[in-house]
């Protein structure tokens, strides 16, 4: 009775990927259109990859003298993300890949301010400057020079985060970019934070680029797992008719291990990502694998070991060039989409609330 179950639920898994039980042999998972898929999910990288977001993952942690940011899992997302995409491997690498850093000298709360940067202090300071919300506060972002990964001098403002207080136990985050020469000031982020008990937290909002908007519903939760954190989010990408899903938990000390589990659902095509990684996190070297499969059959496997990565098909499948493409780039996104949601949580420390208007560090 038990093998003729197995055989049935074989039968139905081959006859899922594409094939009868009978007959001629199964066709292989394959992606409908991996150039499609590409485009998907370099538009998707796009959003976060401007100097807008740039300037907004070096100063924010900042802001606040309690900022959480100094992750190292977070560092090391971002920098794998970077690493491993294919269209990013000829360009220098930006300020925002390295580590954010907190900052010791982080201004007082002060609702209704707006502080500004001084190279002189390499921190903000309040000033005169009017436009911050009454009940939050207003800090500018910078060009970034890529020298010092700091504000270039003379200081290049390029638009403002305003912190505001939603309500008692959430955060409002709005990023916004001041074009020169006085073109209309754009909102690129708006999306707010709110902490619940036993340190979940939730994200709820948008990030664009102005063509491609992402709109994001982030649960994070360090009390699942003991001495871990796990990350569980949805993403509309309405522009690219993509719907995404990722989990991922982060544990470790001297080695970050990360397990990744990354879907992006668009036409009838589901891909989905499942990976298992551990980094150095001194030498930045890390091992590991992130299996892909096409709705639900096995597609390929991406090894992580060596100085690049080694794609390997599953059996009856071949590979393309075009599917090798796709594949980094999948492996990329997986730890980017990470690093951004981290990125975001980063003015609004697990341990700040907001009272009376006013920011506090419990």
């Amino acid at each position: 009775m038990h093998g003729t179950l197995r055989y049935a639920a074989l039968a139905l898994a081959v006859a899922a990927c594409g094939g009868p039980v009978t007959g001629p042999r199964p066709v292989a998972a394959r992606l409908a259109n991996p150039a499609t898929t590409l485009n998907q999910l370099q538009a998707i990288s796009a959003v976060t990859n401007t100097p807008l977001f740039e300037s907004f993952t070096v100063l924010a942690p900042r802001f606040t003298p309690a900022s959480a940011t100094g992750s190292v899992a977070l560092a090391l997302a971002l920098d794998f993300a970077a690493r491993y995409s294919r269209w990013r491997r000829s360009e220098p690498r930006t300020a925002h890949h390295r580590v954010p850093t907190p900052s010791a000298t982080a201004p007082a709360s002060s609702p209704g301010t707006t502080f500004v940067w001084d190279p002189d202090t390499s921190g903000y300071i309040a000033s005169a400057d009017t436009g911050a919300p009454a009940n939050g506060e207003r800090f500018v972002l910078y060009a970034i020079s890529q020298r010092s990964g700091l504000p270039s001098v003379p200081v290049a403002p390029i638009g403002y985060v305003d912190l505001t207080a939603s309500d008692s136990s959430g955060t409002g985050v709005t990023l916004v970019g001041t074009p020169a020469g006085g073109a209309p000031a754009t909102t690129y982020a708006s999306y707010s934070v709110a902490t619940g008990a036993a340190s979940a937290t939730t994200l709820v909002g948008f990030v664009t680029d102005g063509t491609t908007r992402l709109e994001l519903d982030v649960h994070s939760d360090s009390t699942t797992t003991p001495g871990a954190l796990t990350m569980i989010s949805a993403i509309a990408v309405p522009t690219q008719n993509v719907q995404v899903s990722e989990s991922v938990t982060v544990s470790g000390g001297d080695s970050a291990r990360m397990t990744t589990d990354l879907r992006l659902a668009s036409d009838g095509e589901t891909v989905r990502a499942t990976g298992d990684v551990t980094i150095d996190t001194t030498s930045r070297i890390g091992s590991g694998q992130m299996t892909v499969s096409v709705n639900d059959c096995a597609f390929a496997t991406i090894t992580l070991g060596g100085p690049d990565l080694v794609f390997d098909p599953a059996p009856g499948v071949t590979l393309s060039t075009d599917d090798e493409t796709t594949l980094r780039a999948l492996f990329s996104t997986s730890f980017e989409l990470y690093g951004t949601e981290r990125v975001l949580l980063i003015p609004v420390p697990f341990s700040t609330t907001w009272r009376g208007g006013e920011r506090r560090t419990d």
